[in-house]
């Protein structure tokens, strides 16, 4: 699996819930300031338990959960939450104090990749009582079901007219990171990092979770990565591990750019703790990666059985992670009639840009070209700049027998960055020289470049 594939399930992170509706880490009912998220779990714990019927409890413990599953990358605590919310809505689900547990439900059906699940319950809760937090879900949701324009309709509601806009609030918060991750698949990067930044400032003004300030850090090494600027990369990634030391998603990306600065040893290094703190399939993918670029076959190897296994230990595993092992299937030509059958399901539930690309990448390696080009091109409508569309568009491209256009897109993909992969950069530069070496045969021959295929 290519490295930018964490940017695939990080542009969710982007766009995915956050325990903002309770503020799980503020001072509530006694709970001490200082607490962390497992001492706020265990508070809750105990108040369900003293009181059972106390929807509150259940909300609040949930919310816990949640940011939680944010902090250590477990999604197994999702399951957790949507247990709570679902005892707290069946005490209570038509008054306004109802309005938070689907809100939160939303927010975990959206985790666990279940959108449209994830739509429902935030207009659910938008109906009860309108929200900056079910807005943001609902958005998503829309999002990743590839409605963008209701997506951006409905992160509109995010942008309160009578603030100044500078005004940093939670909802601001939650409006410059949506209004950044739309902007990104759009092909606006430079304000897409912008409002990011923006974000950043105010996650930090309002004193959101330290993990949620992480986030937001890694988001940025994420975006500066993708565009190749390294320096600016490893340096939210540093503020990010700053901001929450052990940060798994920091770790991972510090290992990405160490690769992309060929500095294999330190990657290494770097996906390991991240794997250590939580072993998701494309960390495992990613070191393996590594290994392979070093020449260490056998603990490449290691890591890509970790990748499928991982992938099959549970049924939600398999559900939130289809389109990596997709992709992983896919760049590593293994199992390539299951890469092309989990990218199909995923797209089932999930029209977005990436989704597309997945398909079509799964579709070229089962020599499926035609079909290949008809997804491409779906995944290329937004305008979305990421290097990894563009080599993918290019190879199928020249498969296609349009020299071309093959060129322009392999051109375009090194020109957002040089370095977007431990070897598609490479195999991107190969293929140029290929190409223009088939051209001049075909000029010298006067033969067009099309027969040449």
């Amino acid at each position: 699996m290519s490295p930018t594939m964490l940017s695939r399930f990080f542009a969710i992170s982007l766009i995915s819930s956050t325990a903002l509706v309770f503020g799980v880490s503020q001072t509530s009912n006694g709970t001490p300031s200082s607490s962390t998220t497992d001492q706020v779990i265990r508070f809750y714990q105990s108040k369900t338990a003293q009181d059972p019927d106390d929807i509150f409890n259940y909300d609040r413990l949930s919310s816990a959960y949640v940011q939680k599953a944010r902090e250590s990358g477990d999604i197994t605590y999702y399951q957790l939450a949507e247990t709570g919310l679902k005892k707290s809505l069946a005490l209570e689900s038509r008054h306004a104090d109802a309005a938070p547990a689907f809100a939160e439900l939303a927010a975990v059906y959206y985790a666990e990749h279940r959108f449209a699940e994830a739509a429902q319950e935030a207009q659910a809760a938008i109906a009860i009582a309108p929200a900056a937090g079910a807005y943001a879900t609902l958005g998503d949701a829309r999002l990743e079901m590839g409605d963008y324009e209701q997506a951006a309709s409905t992160y509109r509601h995010l942008q309160d007219p009578s603030s100044a806009e500078t005004r940093p609030t939670r909802a601001a918060y939650l409006g410059a990171t949506r209004k950044a991750g739309l902007e990104w698949i759009e092909g606006q990067t430079s304000a897409a990092i912008a409002g990011l930044q923006r974000a950043a400032e105010i996650a930090a003004a309002v004193r959101l979770p330290k993990e949620n300030l992480a986030w937001t850090h890694f988001m940025l090494a994420e975006q500066f990565f993708q565009c190749g600027k390294l320096d600016e990369a490893e340096a939210e990634a540093a503020r990010s591990l700053t901001a929450y030391p052990r940060y798994h998603r920091a770790l991972a990306e510090m290992g990405r750019i160490r690769a992309a600065q060929g500095r294999l040893a330190d990657a290494i290094q770097y996906y390991t703790q991240a794997i250590g703190i939580i072993p998701l399939p494309m960390y495992a993918a990613s070191l393996g990666d590594v290994y392979a670029r070093t020449g260490d076959k056998n603990n490449a190897e290691k890591q890509y059985a970790l990748v499928e296994y991982i992938g099959k230990i549970s049924e939600l595993n398999k559900q939130v992670f289809n389109r990596e092992l997709a992709m992983f299937y896919a760049d590593h030509d293994r199992e390539l009639p299951k890469a092309l059958e989990l990218a199909r399901k995923e797209l089932e539930v999930r029209h977005d840009v990436y989704t597309h690309d997945a398909l079509a990448w799964a579709l070229y390696k089962n020599g499926r070209t035609a079909e290949a080009k008809d997804e491409m091109d779906k995944a290329l409508q937004t305008g979305t700049q990421d290097a990894l569309l563009m080599y993918h568009a290019g190879l199928i491209q020249q498969r296609s027998g349009n020299a071309s256009k093959a060129r322009e897109y392999l051109q375009k993909a090194l020109e957002i960055n040089p370095n977007f992969h431990v070897f598609y950069a490479d195999a991107a530069r190969k293929m140029l020289k290929r190409l223009a070496g088939v051209t001049q045969a075909a000029k010298e021959s006067n033969i067009s470049p099309r027969s040449q295929r």
